[in-house]
């Protein structure tokens, strides 16, 4: 499709012509901009820069066919913009000596990276007209023609500035490594692939589409255009919402309705990740805006025991997951998704991860998408429920994982002492449910004499997962809610005390021990 029929159509709105756009042009802008530049990283972010811009002022463009001359207009003002931006640390292009290796090597090594920045330093040194067309014909085996479209020059302009450029690089010698040198920094192919679009945005919440290849990871930084002023607010993905489609929130204090990404904005995978952790503020409006209008009822059993016990979900509920880093909270995730699958009604989960530490181990973990589950990485300073504790009233329901109990192998780690539940109430849960969790609670706290049943309590809260079942070679096991109240009840009055030590531990219902004596 020819390029003004693609810009008329990416001016009306369609995301699939302007990515076609960006793929015909990125070779040639990004080549424009480290002729412009001479540093490869800041023609990088110039050309992505340049192609956002672009995208949000498509309303301006009074030409479509002639997108290209646009474009490169863009392209140097976005150059120029990084070049003043850097200058305290940036010598002037006509000094730029050509990109120096960033540290000692093999001999090998050395030499290799001393031609390439001999021959860049030669392309640098090349009068501005001829570095332009040598650069832009050789970093993408572009045609004359293709450059003198681009530049909006004639064909046999751009020729000859080609052969004056040959002879100053001694065309025997240096224009053959010229041509690999630039080829090697040249941009990926897919470069393109790496703008999102905004396609939702209500307050700090930005929902946007990525090229499913090219689907940032959760808690990698994002930046996200604004309007047509330019300005650019940083975010966190937050959440995978299916393969094409994440939950970015914005991390700038200051942000308000009015500063809000509008739909179609550019969204840019910085490829960092959270460095620093959300403060309270606008992580209370952040879970205020994921809460239903309604207050959850219809239980949701899970099939573990200390979630369905002193947890328990209902449809919608909006379940907080707090406590201390490496206890098992990603685990219970997944267990969680995997138990209710897509047939579940639907369930809204935050994940408080304390930033920068436990960042990095949640981002190796492989996250799948649930039409049930929906599941929110929100990064804190102190993921405890005491640094949390105003805000956790939001939350339907609070998970708490202990260190303590992880340390004991106590697998889920969920402190029924500090979690809580709205859905803890008799005329919901029933009386019988409701004073097997108070009697557990007056066990485990101390506030009863200490006796052998609460360590065959805590041994019976235990249970293996489906999802670790690989690591912990014990197959999973689902209990429903009635029969761990039974299995409770039970425990409380003393009965099956004559069974072994350990016996209740990472096993199903109680029957399931008893069978093994």
């Amino acid at each position: 499709m020819e390029v003004g029929r693609l810009a008329e159509r990416a001016k009306a709105g369609d995301v699939d012509a302007f990515t076609e756009l960006v793929r015909r042009y990125q070779a040639m802008i990004f080549g424009y901009a480290y002729a412009t530049t001479g540093d490869f990283d800041l023609a990088e972010e110039a050309s992505q820069q340049a192609f956002i811009t672009a995208w949000r002022n498509l309303s301006n463009l009074a030409h479509p066919e002639r997108f290209g001359g646009w474009l490169r207009g863009i392209a140097r003002f976005e150059c120029l913009h990084l070049l003043r931006a850097q200058r305290a640390g940036h010598v002037p292009i006509d000094l730029v000596p050509g990109i120096v290796s960033p540290g000692p090597g093999p001999v090998e090594v050395a030499e290799a990276n001393e031609a390439v920045d001999g021959v860049l330093a030669a392309i640098a040194a090349l009068p501005d007209a001829e570095r332009m067309s040598a650069i832009l014909f050789y970093i993408h085996d572009h045609s004359q023609r293709e450059v003198a479209g681009f530049l909006n020059l004639p064909v046999s302009t751009v020729n000859n500035r080609l052969r004056n450029a040959r002879k100053h690089l001694r065309e025997g010698e240096l224009v053959p490594m010229a041509k690999d040198a630039l080829k090697t920094h040249a941009l990926p192919d897919d470069f393109a692939e790496r703008i999102g679009a905004v396609v939702r945005s209500e307050g700090a919440i930005v929902d946007a589409c990525f090229d499913a290849e090219q689907r940032p990871p959760v808690l990698n930084q994002v930046s996200i255009t604004v309007d047509h002023s330019g300005l650019s607010l940083t975010a966190h993905v937050a959440q995978h919402l299916n393969d094409d489609l994440v939950r970015c929130i914005l991390v700038d204090d200051h942000v308000r309705e009015p500063a809000s990404p509008q739909i179609g904005g550019a969204v840019r995978d910085l490829e960092t990740s959270v460095s620093r952790p959300m403060n309270l503020a606008p992580l209370r409006d952040v879970i205020s805006r994921l809460r239903k209008s309604k207050s959850p009822q219809s239980l949701i059993e899970t099939g573990i025991k200390a979630v369905d016990l002193f947890c328990p979900m209902a449809a919608g509920s909006l379940v907080g997951l707090v406590g201390d880093m490496q206890t098992g909270k990603m685990v219970l995730v997944e267990e969680i998704i995997h138990r209710l699958g897509t047939n579940s009604e639907p369930l809204s989960v935050v994940v408080m991860v304390e930033a920068p530490a436990e960042v990095v181990a949640v981002q190796h973990l492989d996250y799948r998408t649930s039409g049930s589950v929906e599941v929110l990485y929100l990064p804190v300073a102190d993921a405890s429920p005491e640094a949390l504790e105003s805000i956790l009233d939001l939350f339907d329901v609070v998970l708490t994982f202990s260190r303590a109990l992880g340390q004991q192998r106590y697998y889920p780690a969920i402190d029924p002492l500090r979690s809580t539940s709205r859905l803890l109430e008799a005329r919901i849960v029933g009386d019988s449910h409701l004073g097997v969790v108070s009697a557990v609670g007056a066990l485990l706290n101390g506030s009863s004499p200490p006796d052998a049943r609460a360590e065959r309590v805590r041994d019976y809260l235990t249970q293996p997962f489906f999802v670790a079942e690989t690591f912990t070679n014990r197959p999973g096991r689902s209990v429903p809610r009635v029969v761990a109240v039974a299995d409770l009840r039970s425990l409380l009055d003393g009965d099956h005390a004559d069974l072994a030590d350990r016996a209740l531990y990472m096993i199903g219902s109680l029957n399931e021990a008893v069978a093994r004596e």
